[in-house]
């Protein structure tokens, strides 16, 4: 039974910070981890507290963007983040990531990660292996109704057309457009075939157009995976992630799936790793921390509960002969890089903060 559960991640959450009141944990070492929400298996969290006789402090972060506000900050000693890789990126150029001590991290042999993950991590940044592990890894996706007819032979035909081509998606076709100027603008630069990590002003200019002509019935972010769920929209750009947070929930509540996702070959392939900030200040217990999650039986049991593709090859092989996923890893686009002779993954960058305001100047002039 997969075993992600919405609720009960806020519920554990709670429970957590109650118990860092108590006067048991108070002479305690803190470790500060922050992270996405409803992104790792709590009972993870308790085990390594009682294996090393510490306390974690879980702090959530929204967006990549919130994460890093919150580490310029300087309000709290963040030791260790998981966070998206051109954010990863960001940090490393900034100065703000501690280089591993690969005898603190004996779990990690950059052969047990994935090689077609490699190949993309490797252009990230030099020396990308000592600064960052990765954690999960997948696609941006087009979520479409199955249930209306015609939904899916268009998606699976047009691809990234649906998202600026009003001609042939029609009227009666909604579409919900991610209300990130990165990720729009990723999509209209898929859909013209540039570079999503361009910095051309002319290029600009074309995907800012792409965007304006579209008129989109709504923008949204985690929503969107939900209004397609309830077929009160029909095509979304997501997550491939936010895809498979609906796929499992539907799939609990015992729910009829009438949604599915088209994966383009062309692509945006993002990954997410843990990296230990300069603020740290329990160095050696971040790695551990690394150390415990990357340990094979705490990998495969955090990407259960998690729901997203592994980032190590031993836990997929796991997760694709257990009967709760083999079934779903066959089915929908679980796995990010389907056909190595086709697929064309690009990374997110880390562009610098003059071109992140020239994107989002872009972006709201086009809803406007």
């Amino acid at each position: 039974m997969i075993k992600k559960l919405f609720l009960l991640v806020t519920v554990l959450v709670l429970s957590s910070a109650l118990v860092g009141c108590s006067g048991s944990n108070k002479d305690k070492i803190v470790l500060n981890v922050l992270n996405y929400g409803e992104y790792i298996d709590m009972d993870l969290l308790d085990e390594f507290e009682n294996k090393f006789d510490v306390k974690i402090n879980y702090e959530i972060y929204p967006t990549p963007e919130d994460m890093y506000t919150k580490v310029k900050s300087g309000a709290t000693n963040y030791d260790l983040i998981i966070s998206s890789d051109y954010m990863i990126e960001k940090l490393y150029n900034e100065g703000l990531l501690i280089e591993f001590d690969m005898d603190l991290l004996p779990n990690y042999q950059s052969e047990r990660f994935d090689p077609n993950l490699q190949a993309l991590r490797d252009e990230l940044f030099t020396n990308n292996q000592k600064y960052n592990v990765p954690y999960f890894f997948g696609t941006l996706g087009i979520m479409y109704n199955e249930a209306k007819p015609g939904v899916k032979e268009l998606v699976e035909t047009h691809e990234w057309a649906v998202f600026f081509d009003r001609s042939i998606v029609g009227n009666n076709i909604s579409v919900g457009m991610y209300d990130s100027s990165r990720d729009a603008i990723a999509a209209a630069a898929l859909y013209l075939g540039f570079s999503l990590n361009t910095t051309s002003d002319q290029e600009f200019q074309a995907m800012e157009q792409a965007l304006t002509n579209m008129n989109y019935d709504m923008y949204g972010t985690d929503d969107l995976k939900r209004k397609v769920a309830e077929q009160n929209l029909d095509i979304a750009l997501v997550y491939s992630g936010d895809f498979f947070d609906q796929l499992y929930g539907t799939m609990e509540d015992d729910l009829e799936i009438t949604f599915n996702m088209h994966v383009p070959d062309v692509n945006n392939i993002w990954f997410d790793g843990m990296v230990i900030p300069a603020t740290s200040r329990n160095v050696e217990l971040a790695h551990a921390f690394i150390n415990f999650m990357i340990d094979e039986e705490n990998a495969f049991e955090n990407a259960a509960y998690v729901g997203y593709c592994p980032t190590i090859t031993t836990v997929f092989a796991r997760l694709a002969a257990d009967e709760d996923y083999a079934e779903i890893i066959e089915e929908y686009p679980y796995y990010p890089v389907r056909d190595v002779e086709t697929f064309q993954g690009e990374v997110y960058r880390d562009l610098g903060p003059e071109i992140y305001q020239k994107m989002e100047l872009l972006f709201q002039r086009s809803k406007s």
